[in-house]
């Protein structure tokens, strides 16, 4: 690849579009983003002491011309504490806290180490696994008027977190979604893993009680929005019904593309106008079939104080045909939940009968005109689409055209996702839209810089994450001055690191892993059930409740029925794709931390956790302990006498010891210091 760049001069090419495109093209303005993806130069700054890489250079530059000082660098518990949550989702343990504070090698050396460690962890998977999730609208429910069950939808969940830790190349992670079913495979594993990836193209929230072509349609309409919102940043969904209003792209664009799905079988589970069976309108025989994989059980689950951990729901997977006819029963909360459980089903989709996709009139799906051959985009600037076989639907294709390097939008939207998970906002801010209707970039040449710089190293996701953090933009106090804050009020210039609130996983992990409760195992088997219908024995439901000790990305997700916690702390509607999370400061937050059963029990059992410490020596330790645990530092001694003084004040309103150490933790966890990082 890096002898392709050079051959190039360094400069990635482009193909211009066709005469039709052109035409268009005179009539709207091309977006920034469409054109060619380049290497900028690299800014030589004053300041050069400053900067740890090129990244930094880039943002000093832009300070610099404004006359703004970049803030200094965080201490190393704040640093530990954002890293941690930042690649984990979860804070730092005290032997973690205790090693970064005594390593004595320089801070670049040590903080590269603790970067590296975070890194390897497993839990890294299930925390970027889960931003990619919001992206392609995960859900383990259809939604809308028939809410019927996606059983097999954790494959696909469980797929993508283990891409991440693997580091699975992204332009590999795109290809086995778009298309893994194409690929060859040199194992049944592997068979397996690529046929269960294609479960992204699987999970629209569409109308059951549709059927015939506006339901097709319908479908085909979520895999053309999903796929080219999530890599390309592109709403051509919007050019269904007609020309695309802003961008450069035309219905018969639209329809070349809906072609590739249109000629595509997928496996949902689910058929539209179905009977209602004891799961609602799951159907084994529309669900893709996978080689089955033996897998190792009886694994034991630990919680954060090493010991062996309770809660484990579900049932091992096994393999072999003796459990394809099998009734599974798995009592939820007292109510038996009947299914039929197939190992070897999953959601996916494989080639379908070949067929060009007629443009539907005005988007009427029964008023039809001319059909575009698959694959014949002719968007202005983006690379020509490979020439469609008569007898491929054209996925494969698609994979290519979407993965090439010259492709001036892949990289750099997910470079700008990657952005925006470690600094709270995108250098485009709007994430899923790089149209003529998103934002443009604050630091364009920076975007091309690392989009290149990702596309030579291999596509490395942690690659490119180890790049970022290990800047000295990203190791920047979130500390506010008044005086920059007149020339850049919204650190547009990135002059300091923006403190985040924790999203409601994060909190929710948290509050386990106080606590010392919490279960670093999948659970395994069947997680929901039923439909949207009356009945006990139809009600759709998680099988895994909220209050099992499981990371919150094992919890199903139910479309139309999200869990309290996720309401209060703005999880993102499962219907839609969502790169960018809304954050709100609201009462029942601080309502949900106070009082709720969840937060008041883990409270408990974090105070606890400190009373049976036989290395705590005292109150003044606990209390020391207790800050560390949640809030990821060491209290001043003011903070220790202040604590130690309220709970004095409770235990002599005749308070009981427990109750007093969980309201001092309690105390904690209600912080705005336990919900941001800084």
């Amino acid at each position: 690849m890096n002898a392709w760049l050079i051959r190039l001069g360094m400069t990635f090419g482009v193909t211009l579009a066709a005469p039709g495109g052109m035409a268009l093209a005179k009539e709207k303005e091309i977006p920034w983003s469409f054109r060619p993806l380049y290497r900028p130069a690299v800014p030589a700054p004053q300041a050069v002491n400053w900067v740890k890489g090129d990244l930094d250079r880039f943002i000093l530059l832009r300070l610099e011309a404004k006359g703004i000082q970049p803030n200094p660098d965080a201490g190393r518990e704040l640093l530990l504490r954002r890293a941690t949550y930042d690649l984990t989702g979860l804070p730092p343990t005290e032997r973690e806290m205790d090693e970064f504070l005594q390593d004595r090698s320089p801070d670049d050396v040590a903080f590269a180490k603790v970067v590296d460690r975070l890194l390897q962890s497993p839990r890294f998977g299930e925390r970027w696994g889960r931003h990619w999730l919001d992206v392609v609208r995960y859900s383990d429910s259809v939604g809308r008027t028939m809410n019927a069950a996606f059983p097999f939808a954790r494959r696909y969940r469980d797929y993508v977190i283990d891409a991440f830790n693997q580091d699975k190349p992204y332009q590999r992670f795109i290809a086995e979604q778009v298309a893994g079913d194409l690929l060859p495979a040199s194992t049944p594993a592997q068979r397996s893993e690529q046929l269960i990836a294609t479960g992204l193209l699987t999970m629209a929230s569409l109308d059951l009680s549709e059927g015939g072509e506006l339901f097709r349609l319908d479908r085909v309409d979520d895999q053309i929005d999903v796929t080219t919102r999530a890599f390309m940043g592109l709403t051509m969904s919007c050019a269904r019904c007609h020309d695309h209003k802003t961008d450069p792209v035309t219905q018969r664009d639209y329809y070349a593309l809906a072609g590739i799905f249109y000629s595509t079988q997928t496996w949902s589970g689910q058929r539209p106008k179905g009977d209602l069976g004891a799961n609602g309108y799951v159907d084994e025989e529309a669900l893709l079939r996978v080689p089955v994989v033996k897998q190792v059980a009886s694994a034991v689950a630990t919680s954060v104080d090493g010991k062996p951990a309770s809660g484990q729901a579900g049932m091992e997977e096994q393999d072999g045909g003796s459990m394809a006819a099998m009734e599974m029963k798995q009592p939820s909360r007292g109510y038996p939940v009947y299914f039929r459980y197939d190992p070897t089903r999953a959601m996916g989709v494989e080639e379908g009968e070949m067929e060009d996709c007629p443009i539907a009139i005005k988007g009427d799906a029964y008023d039809r005109g001319e059909a575009p051959a698959r694959g014949t985009l002719a968007i202005p600037q983006l690379p020509k689409f490979p020439a469609v076989d008569a007898k491929a639907s054209g996925r494969m294709e698609l994979v290519r055209w979407l993965t090439q390097p010259n492709h001036p939008l892949t990289a750099r939207v997910m470079v700008n996702r990657i952005w925006q998970h470690l600094f709270g906002r995108g250098i485009v801010r709007s994430v899923d839209d790089f149209g003529q209707t998103g934002d443009a970039p604050t630091h364009p040449e920076l975007l091309d810089h690392l989009a290149v710089r990702f596309v030579e190293k291999g596509w490395s996701v942690k690659g490119m994450i180890r790049t970022v953090m290990l800047s000295r933009t990203y190791r920047m106090s979130s500390r506010g001055d008044a005086a920059r804050e007149q020339v850049d009020g919204a650190n547009d210039l990135f002059w300091r690191m923006n403190s985040r609130r924790l999203e409601a996983e994060a909190i929710r992990d948290s509050l386990f892993f106080v606590a010392g409760t919490l279960v670093e195992l999948r659970p395994t088997g069947v997680q929901v059930a039923g439909f949207g219908g009356k009945g006990r024995e139809a009600r759709l439901r998680s099988l895994v409740e909220e209050d099992e000790p499981y990371r919150s990305v094992y919890l199903p997700v139910l479309r139309s029925l999200l869990s309290p916690m996720q309401e209060t702390f703005d999880f993102p509607d499962p219907s839609q794709i969502k790169g960018q999370r809304e954050v709100t400061t609201v009462s029942p937050q601080a309502l949900f931390l106070l009082n709720s059963d969840l937060a008041v029990r883990l409270a408990q059992e974090a105070a606890d956790r400190l009373l049976k410490d036989e290395s705590l020596r005292d109150d003044a330790a606990r209390v020391q302990a207790g800050w560390r645990r949640v809030l990821g530092r060491k209290p001043d001694s003011q903070e220790v006498q202040a604590a130690m003084a309220l709970m004095k004040d409770l235990s002599g309103s005749g308070l009981a010891e427990r109750e007093v150490w969980a309201a001092f933790v309690q105390g904690l966890l209600c912080s705005a210091e336990f919900r941001y990082v800084l």
